[in-house]
């Protein structure tokens, strides 16, 4: 009787577990679970090219959005390459396409902030490097 008792707590307690992992990405609809990435392919062409002669040169743009808030990361890019106001227009666009995700989803995060580095042109390339790090 233990045997059989144990045999069905086990079921009640995996079976939410098995279904809970079961993601499909495609349905009847053509959705996604996951955000589609083509803002984010973007903007990495647009900033592909990060040549520079001086700092001043240099940039960085936020890219993404976290749950909590805040950019997922910051990417260097160089002034003399890119059309500004298009890359501003593309993070915003991939910002928004990621918020709204974690709305829909109701994604949660563990609130980390991420650092702003600092950029520089180092051997003709805008680079970034990590601040010290203190809180902004």
């Amino acid at each position: 009787m233990k045997i059989r008792y144990l045999k069905y707590l086990s079921i009640l307690i995996l079976a939410p577990l098995v279904a809970c992992s079961e993601v499909t990405d495609n349905d009847d609809s053509g959705t996604s679970d996951k955000p589609d990435t083509d803002h984010l392919q973007q903007i990495q062409a647009t900033i592909a090219d990060t040549s520079c002669n001086t700092n001043n040169d240099c940039a960085l743009i936020e890219v993404g959005a976290k749950p909590c808030g805040g950019p997922e990361t910051y990417e260097p890019y160089s002034k003399q390459n890119v059309d500004e106001k298009k890359l501003q227009e593309l993070a915003a666009a991939y910002k928004k396409q990621r918020q709204d995700y974690f709305k829909e989803n109701q994604i949660m995060g563990i609130c980390v902030v991420t650092p702003k580095p600092s950029v520089a042109c180092v051997s003709n390339q805008c680079v970034t490097s990590e601040k010290s790090p203190q809180v902004q």
